[in-house]
């Protein structure tokens, strides 16, 4: 579980990188706010599935990345499926409200 920690508050930290560089621009990003916002809408909606059918998927691959991924857990993969949807969105609507028009 620490990793899938691990990598939401990576990727949380890349999100805060591309709102400090989109945000002053001249377009404002509205265009990629409403990308990400409808991908992390998606994933956030349908977190269980994904994670679920990711889950199985790794579990017939090397036996390395199945292992890693058997210590995380199918709970562990929906939870990260959930983190990312959630933290699109919100950067999404962050570009799509504060964005330059």
């Amino acid at each position: 579980m620490r990793w899938v920690i691990t990598f939401l508050v990576v990727l949380t930290a890349w999100m805060a990188g591309v709102l400090y560089l989109a945000l002053p621009s001249p377009n404002g990003g509205k265009f990629l706010g409403g990308c990400l916002f409808a991908i992390g809408a998606l994933n956030a909606i349908f977190y269980k599935k994904t994670g679920r059918k990711f889950f199985a998927t790794t579990q017939s691959s090397r036996p390395f990345v199945a292992r890693f991924w058997l210590c995380i857990g199918e709970w562990g993969t929906q939870f990260m499926y959930l983190g990312i949807g959630i933290i699109l969105a919100v950067g999404g609507c962050i570009l799509l409200v504060f964005g330059s028009a």
